[in-house]
C-alpha cells in the first residue's frame, strides 16, 4: 500500500447567532441549534424596601404559621421562597446574620439590625418588640 501525501485549502467561516451556531467550510454548512441560557432576573422588592424587610416579615410570618419563636436560617428561607423564588440562599443567610447582633459573624456587617437572637447551632428568634402585639400573645398562651 502506498501512501500520498497532499493538503487541500479549507477557508470556513463561523457565525454565532442567538440559539444557533452556523459552521460553513467551503460549500459545506453545519446548524447546531441550542437554547440561549436565562438571564439571571433580578429580585424585585419593590420601591424603598430593601432584603431587610423581606427577612423581618419572613420572620414574622413563620411564627404566624408555626406559633414558635426559635427557627433556622433555612426554615426562613423556605417561606421566603415562596413569595420571591428568585433569592439567592447565601445572601439570604448573610442578611439573617446580620441582623443578629449576638453572631459571633456580625461584626462583619454595618447594618445595626437586631431583629434576631442568636442561639447557636443555627437557631434563632425573633425579638419580642418586632412582633405584633397578637403575636406576641399567642406566644405567651402556650
Amino acid at each position: 500500500m502506498q501512501e500520498i501525501p497532499f493538503s487541500l485549502p479549507v477557508s470556513g467561516v463561523i457565525k454565532i447567532e442567538e440559539g444557533s451556531i452556523i459552521i460553513t467550510i467551503n460549500k459545506a454548512e453545519t446548524i447546531i441549534s441550542f437554547q440561549p441560557p436565562q438571564k439571571q432576573e433580578r429580585i424585585s422588592l419593590g420601591k424603598g424596601r430593601n432584603m431587610f424587610d423581606i427577612v423581618l416579615e419572613v420572620a414574622q410570618e413563620l411564627i404566624r404559621r408555626t406559633k414558635e419563636n426559635r427557627f433556622s436560617a433555612a426554615q426562613l428561607y423556605g417561606v421566603a421562597l415562596e413569595r420571591y423564588p428568585e433569592l439567592k440562599r447565601n445572601s439570604w443567610v448573610s442578611h439573617v446574620v446580620a441582623s443578629a447582633p449576638n453572631h459571633s459573624s456580625y461584626q462583619h456587617f454595618g447594618t445595626k439590625r437586631d431583629y434576631f437572637r442568636y442561639f447557636g447551632n443555627g437557631s434563632y428568634s425573633l425579638n419580642l418588640k418586632y412582633m405584633g402585639k397578637n403575636q406576641s400573645d399567642d406566644l405567651n398562651k402556650e
